[in-house]
């Protein structure tokens, strides 16, 4: 089998003569070439090119949707003392959300004003999602496919659960829950046209050429309890996966928070993969904890916690004590992808990392 056939095969959930290795360096690779910190080993490679050096399978993320604003919409980006403001002015009203810097200029920033603050924001969303469509944009799923060859799979990048979108992302989630029991007939309105139009953007992502379709959600059962899941996103992606599934994609949900609670309620709703699902010594789950829960109707793509390439994680011999008691004992197990829970750290101990390939053929 090539890398590619084993890779779909296994995201189908059918058997394969070797565990796939998939690792994420999109942000350590980002965050790396910016700071001038990349290993002397791979200085000047590219993502797929690490990859491949590693011995791992491309896990190819791309794009595929253009997104267009009605002119009645006005968007902009603008800096200001170190934070970055996000804007948009419609008829019905203005919204704004302001993002600051963390650790350092080109890592991941903090959302610390979102947009929603009360219900008068809340029409100003929905007039927002109401007024946008979603264009084609397959250039880079067709230059993804292109590097990726045999030696992995491409995935194009769509939407959060619309509960989600609005809970984390448009208001944070105190403020989204008081909103929801204040305001309901209003936060109602805002899920229903965030569904319709993420619905009709999967349509149009669908009928790319990208093998999965893969969504954002950082789901984490802390802040979306078993019955919210249940209540807004089971529906949704039961919605979504017949699309996906009626256009021959796979659908793959990203979940990267603490998803213990959740797990038991996944086989059904429509997902065929979960990636990034985050296990001891980051959550109270165990591996095959996780992959008893999915009962082998649901592939998990993770298994190695961050944390642990990383030196705060501990040894190198601590790490290949986990590759060997937790990780080699799954080999030939099906419904199991090998990848990152969540991402390769931009501090990860490189040598950790380049380990794994050789610790599956022993």
């Amino acid at each position: 089998m090539t890398k590619r056939e084993r890779y779909l095969a296994a995201l189908r959930n059918e058997a394969v003569d070797a565990l796939v290795w998939a690792p994420n360096f999109d942000y350590w690779l980002a965050v790396n070439c910016a700071e001038g910190t990349v290993p002397q080993q791979v200085e000047g490679m590219s993502r797929n090119e690490i990859v491949r050096a590693i011995g791992a399978t491309l896990w190819n993320r791309s794009g595929g949707l253009r997104t267009v604003l009605d002119p009645s919409v006005t968007e902009r980006w603008s800096q200001c003392d170190g934070r970055s403001v996000h804007e948009f002015d419609t008829p019905v009203g203005t919204i704004r959300e302001v993002y600051l810097p963390t650790e350092g200029a080109y890592r991941s920033r903090f959302l610390a004003e979102h947009f929603a603050k009360g219900p008068d924001d809340l029409r100003v969303l929905t007039y927002i999602a109401e007024a946008t469509r979603y264009e084609p944009d397959f250039g880079t799923v067709h230059q993804a496919l292109a590097e990726t060859g045999d030696e992995g799979v491409v995935l194009s990048g769509i939407f959060l659960v619309p509960f989600l979108q609005f809970a984390k992302t448009d208001a944070g989630y105190a403020t989204a829950f008081y909103l929801l029991q204040d305001h309901p007939r209003e936060v109602e309105r805002l899920l229903e046209a965030y569904t319709e139009s993420f619905l009709a953007g999967i349509r149009v992502a669908a009928a790319g050429p990208a093998d999965v379709l893969h969504t954002g959600d950082n789901m984490d059962g802390r802040t979306l309890s078993p019955r919210l899941f249940q209540r807004y996103a089971v529906p949704f992606y039961q919605a979504a996966a017949s699309v996906v599934h009626a256009a021959g994609k796979l659908f793959e949900g990203h979940w990267c928070g603490q998803t213990q609670a959740l797990l038991p309620l996944v086989p059904g709703c429509g997902l065929d993969v979960v990636e990034a699902i985050v296990t001891a010594p980051m959550a109270d789950l165990s591996l095959p904890d996780a992959l008893d829960m999915l009962d082998g109707k649901v592939v998990l793509q993770g298994g190695i916690p961050s944390v642990l390439v990383c030196e705060e994680g501990g040894t190198r011999d601590d790490f290949l004590r986990y590759m060997r008691e937790v990780i080699l004992p799954l080999r030939g197990r099906r419904g199991f992808i090998l990848g990152m829970s969540d991402n390769v750290p931009p501090n990860a101990d490189f040598w950790r990392v380049e380990q794994v390939a050789g610790e599956l053929k022993v």
